[in-house]
């Protein structure tokens, strides 16, 4: 928990250093003139400023994306799904498709199949194939700043691309684990240290590859999932299998080994904080589901879990809970309804169909619990 404040206070010195030399840069490519004029030419160069700060972000987040890309396929992965904010492009049957995804605390993500299981899998230009795009770009734009004429458009933006892109490469070269999820200096960092971790990484990739693609969980080995003890507690990317173990038998619908396996997860010191609310989230659901007592479900939904829930209500496994809760523990026909028809909703532009295949299912299950055929 140090670790994770220590990580996220460094991350928000780094913003504002991004953020003074986007300052600096202003200064040094603006008019004197215009931008310390009237009070009302400062303000609209200030709103027009920070404009170029937002799109600025987004552009060195496609282009971080881009160089996972890029890296990924030159060293044996396979394209399966690239994401910026919460729309993402997704390969299904052979085309590309748009839908809507997020996951808190990532600006994007671009995800491939890797190749077969190897111990000597390369990982290191797939991982950090973001932060060189971001380099090289960031000293594109700084010679585009330097021969940009002063006071133009494209000298105060270029600027801007410069400090964000070499801010980038900090944020996401330095290892650190930033809003309850790992960037990629420290996943590079993990996976140096152990075979185990190596292979963990593989799997979640390769499990990924294969549920985008149709394939459910339950018809994967159960033996590809194991539950982690020991040292193996402490590693995030380790633990990541736990999670999946979960996964497994939720798919399966073993809902009595998936709750046992969520509660013994959660107490793993290495578990992401990402993972930790997930756990949190279908622990929840499960404790609706058997019809535990009130105290339970509301000693576990906590304020801080209800930040979360809000925070990702757009996951379909989201739009299952609020049913369940809705129908199970507050038995507001009303409400359930609603959040049926948004379930519904959701699930025409989710990105995966075995976990759609999946909730519908659950959601039966659940009417089957309330005794609504």
């Amino acid at each position: 928990m140090k670790n994770v404040k220590r990580d996220n206070a460094i991350a928000r010195i780094l913003y504002l250093v991004v953020g003074a030399v986007c300052g600096v840069f202003i200064i040094l490519s603006s008019d004197p003139e215009k931008l310390f004029g009237t009070p009302r030419d400062f303000a609209i160069q200030m709103i027009f400023c920070m404009a170029l700060v937002f799109a600025a972000y987004f552009i060195q987040a496609v282009i971080h994306e881009l160089g996972h890309l890029v890296f990924g396929l030159l060293t044996g992965y396979k394209f399966i799904s690239f994401r910026i904010g919460n729309i993402m492009f997704i390969k299904e049957s052979g085309k590309l498709r748009i839908k809507l995804y997020n996951i808190v605390g990532t600006g994007g993500q671009c995800l491939m199949m890797p190749p077969p299981w190897s111990e000597n899998l390369k990982t290191s230009l797939y991982n950090f194939g973001g932060c060189i795009f971001n380099f090289v770009f960031a000293f594109l734009f700084l010679a585009a700043f330097v021969f940009a004429e002063k006071g133009t458009f494209w000298a105060v933006f270029s600027g801007m691309l410069c400090a964000v892109g070499f801010g980038n490469v900090l944020l996401n070269g330095i290892p650190l684990q930033v809003g309850g999820i790992s960037n990629d200096g420290r996943n590079a960092f993990l996976l140096g240290k152990n075979k185990k971790a190596l292979r963990a990484f593989w799997l979640q990739l390769y499990v990924n590859g294969l549920m985008s693609e149709g394939e459910r969980m339950r018809n994967m080995p159960e033996d590809w999932f194991f539950v982690p003890s020991g040292e193996d507690l402490f590693d995030p990317m380790i633990c990541t299998i736990g999670v999946m173990k979960y996964n497994y038998y939720y798919d399966t619908h073993d809902f009595e080994k998936a709750e046992t396996i969520a509660k013994y997860m959660l107490h793993a010191p290495g578990l992401l904080d990402l993972h930790r609310n997930e756990l949190s989230c279908e622990l929840l659901f499960l404790k609706i589901f058997r019809g535990a007592e009130p105290s339970e479900i509301n000693a576990l939904y906590t304020k801080e879990l209800d930040k979360y829930i809000k925070a990702t209500a757009n996951y379909v496994s989201r739009r299952r809970l609020a049913y369940a809760y809705q129908l199970l523990y507050l038995k507001n026909l009303t409400m359930a309804q609603k959040c049926l028809e948004v379930f519904e909703k959701t699930v025409k532009t989710y990105p995966y169909s075995a976990e759609i295949e999946n909730e519908k299912e659950v959601i039966e299950l659940i009417k089957q619990r309330a005794e609504i055929f």
